[in-house]
């Protein structure tokens, strides 16, 4: 059996609060943006490189339990795949977004920060990881 190739795993911010949308046919789905911060081993290592923005949409009941959970500045890891649409308003237009399948629950963007600057290898190297099975995270 073959391994899909489209897998995606990040570990990021949440940029604002996720929202829920419940379609015509009654299936909800939650929609928010994630903040990853891009690692350079050459800069300082109390900051990120830069920051890569995503949307992410999670479909299911079993996501609409977690929307209080999923506030600004919550750091989440979540692995899913990579979806790609056409959008035809005025004129056509494609997104892009993450489709989640799983999230796992981290700290928030200050205990990020001040891990960071106190300890800045382990950080980093955790950072450049592919969002690895977290035992001590909460999951869904």
């Amino acid at each position: 059996m073959h391994q899909p190739l489209n897998q995606v795993h990040l570990r990021g911010f949440l940029t604002e609060p996720a929202r829920l949308f419940v379609s015509r046919s009654g299936q909800p789905r939650i929609t928010f943006r994630l903040e990853v911060w891009i690692d350079d081993a050459d800069l300082p290592p109390k900051k990120p490189a830069g920051v890569d923005y995503f949307s992410v949409v999670a479909f299911g009941a079993q996501f609409v339990s977690l929307l209080a959970q999923l506030a600004t500045d919550r750091e989440v890891a979540l692995s899913g795949r990579l979806r790609s649409r056409d959008v035809d308003v005025d004129v056509r237009r494609v997104v892009t977004e993450i489709v989640a399948k799983e999230i796992t629950f981290h700290g928030t963007r200050a205990d990020a920060l001040r891990d960071l600057r106190t300890q800045p290898a382990a950080i980093a190297s955790t950072l450049n990881s592919p969002c690895p099975r977290f035992e001590h995270a909460e999951r869904v």
